[in-house]
């Protein structure tokens, strides 16, 4: 709640105003109570000090001292101060009354100072936290004796006290106004310089070197405004020196007939010179990743894994047979480097042209490699079983055929599995290179409605979409991945709703910062103990009609993997024979790759 400098300095004033108030009110309030203890105390020693004690002591002498008593008493009542909250008791030896100024009290409580007055003493002492103070002192005159008590309920005090509690209320409160004011003025007079330099930080972070603040003050505020123009000063420079050593280095590699590239350590690609796009045949100004690079190469087996693990390969001849121009055969060196101070790595792919080396030698060669590497191809045994039910004259044609189909869906199913794996892979171990961008996504949505009208129509299925906004739809994120994710919601709702089925795709603001795309339909719904099983991994509903409409069971699980990149959420919400709806939230500007699940961007 209190995150930002001004709430903390506004709530220390506030915390501070209360705390010196609640100690002024205890003090004053405990000053009170002893003042008038101590001035009670004072009040009755001085009433007993003078004439009026030598009067109460002559009318002992009588036989009814008590109404005695009870008339100097009376006429001494401004020395003692009696009045409706003071009174005087007559009690005696054994505390009972005999007479008093409150004759509506019939009898009063042993306290410490009458049991003091029973042994002959003045008692006196006020326990500290009573409701009441008391004083007793013993008189005896022969055959007489008697306590005379007098008890002061606090009323008074209390009075004071409620009256000095209020000021104290009302004084905090102004305080209070007061603090807020002037911490908002101080607050803001310290926080300003600190906003500057926030602002100017954040600029730099962007990329604008060049920031400088205005120095007017010479406290420890106008050091930090110093140090950061320092700073950035010094920024600027070793990255000016910087680009520039780099630019001598691009124009070095960029002239070697050599094939140069350079990669991270998520494979985003650093350096490309033209020799190797040339090479590959690849545009000029493509910029393929480490994966892309290698398959280009034919070399998809060298994973950046791979080579974390052994530093450097040499491939000392290898074919790149899809050149446009002729066929080259080049050495290949793979390693691994450091750079920023040894916290990153990169990963280095030389290629050297050696074709005329080498051409005799894999003329040589060629054959048993090609056929080195059917073999090596994993559905090569599949292709061999087909051709082995082919070349079987006796086998019926429908069950010939029926094999054949079943094993080429199958190779194909094998294969989108493996390709789901992988992305999930890259998913699981933040491994996903990102292509953030911003696009509009009305304007994506609406064409992949348009591409799937074929296969709507096809089934018969009524397929619409809607956009409740009347501007363009601006989202920043990974446009091919938002689109692999809804192409999959689309697609379940196209398998899964019977022929003449209803597929209503919408999107609209979902508050001012995030969009919702809701994909609904009345196809066969979902059982309600299915539903939290649906993005689990290879989970299928009905494994028969999943593996029938080619499902793997991986398309979900994938879906809300990247929508969660994209710090978004997806729910479904569905009725068994009714329909299911789809919801994707996804924020405008999804940060992708700053969330749980992923790299760096592109």
């Amino acid at each position: 709640m209190y995150k930002s400098l001004n709430s903390k300095l506004v709530l220390i004033f506030i915390v501070f105003i209360i705390a010196v108030m609640a100690t002024v009110g205890i003090f004053l309030m405990n000053s009170i109570y002893d003042y008038y203890n101590d001035e009670f105390v004072r009040q009755i020693d001085d009433g007993l000090d003078g004439i009026a004690f030598e009067r109460m002591e002559q009318a002992m002498e009588y036989s009814d001292y008590a109404a005695k008593l009870k008339e100097v008493l009376l006429a001494y009542s401004s020395t003692f101060g009696f009045d409706n909250y003071r009174n005087f008791f007559i009690l005696d030896d054994s505390a009972n009354i005999l007479s008093s100024s409150d004759e509506s009290i019939s009898k009063v409580d042993l306290t410490e100072n009458i049991l003091s007055a029973m042994n002959g003493k003045t008692g006196k002492h006020q326990t500290y936290g009573a409701k009441f103070l008391d004083y007793a002192v013993y008189l005896e005159n022969g055959a007489n004796k008697c306590i005379v008590y007098i008890k002061d309920d606090l009323t008074e005090m209390q009075s004071l006290s409620f009256v000095l509690f209020s000021i104290i209320i009302k004084s905090l409160i102004i305080g209070l106004i007061i603090a807020v004011i002037m911490a908002f003025f101080l607050a803001k007079a310290i926080t300003m310089p600190i906003k500057n330099i926030t602002r100017s930080t954040q600029k730099i972070a962007a990329g604008d070197y060049s920031q400088r603040l205005q120095n007017r003050s010479r406290d420890e505020i106008g050091t930090l405004t110093r140090g950061f123009n320092t700073m950035a000063q010094v920024i600027e420079n070793n990255l000016d020196a910087v680009s520039g050593e780099r630019e001598k280095l691009n124009n070095i590699v960029n002239c070697l007939e050599a094939g140069v590239a350079a990669f991270d350590g998520q494979g985003t690609p650093m350096h490309l010179n033209p020799s190797s796009l040339k090479m590959l045949s690849l545009p000029e100004n493509s910029r393929p990743g480490f994966n892309e690079f290698t398959s280009a190469m034919g070399l998809a087996d060298i994973t950046m894994k791979r080579l974390k693990k052994e530093k450097q390969l040499h491939i000392a001849e290898h074919t790149l047979s899809d050149v446009k121009t002729r066929e080259l055969i080049v050495s290949v060196d793979f390693s691994v480097f450091s750079y920023e101070n040894g916290t990153k790595t990169g990963y280095i792919v030389v290629i050297q042209d050696i074709t005329e080396g080498a051409v005799l030698e894999n003329s040589r060669k060629e054959f048993i490699a090609n056929v080195s590497h059917e073999l090596r191809t994993p559905l090569t045994s599949i292709k061999g079983a087909t051709e082995t039910v082919l070349d079987d004259d006796e086998m019926p044609l429908s069950f010939r055929k029926k094999f054949l189909g079943i094993v080429i869906n199958e190779s194909d199913r094998m294969t989108r599995i493996v390709k789901d794996l992988l992305v999930l892979s890259r998913l699981d171990n933040r491994r996903m290179t990102w292509s953030p961008g911003t696009f509009d996504i009305n304007e994506t949505l609406d064409r992949m409605c348009s591409a799937l009208q074929t296969e709507a129509n096809d089934r018969s299925h009524t397929l619409v979409y809607e956009y409740t906004g009347k501007d363009q739809a601006p989202l920043y994120g990974d446009k091919e991945r938002i689109e692999q994710v809804v192409a999959n919601i689309i697609g379940n709702s196209l398998k899964y709703t019977p022929n003449g089925g209803n597929i209503h795709v919408k999107l609209e603001k979902h508050g001012s910062k995030a969009y919702e795309i809701t994909v609904s339909d009345n196809g066969i719904g979902i059982p309600a103990d299915d539903i939290e099983h649906l993005f689990e991994r290879f989970y299928r509903v009905d494994k028969s009609r999943s593996a029938q409409a080619g499902g793997t069971g991986l398309g979900l699980s994938i879906a809300k993997e990247i929508v969660d990149a994209h710090n978004g959420t997806i729910t479904v919400e569905s009725v068994e024979g009714k329909g299911t709806t789809v919801r994707i939230i996804l924020p405008v500007d999804t940060r992708v790759g700053e969330g749980k699940n992923d790299e760096k961007s592109v």
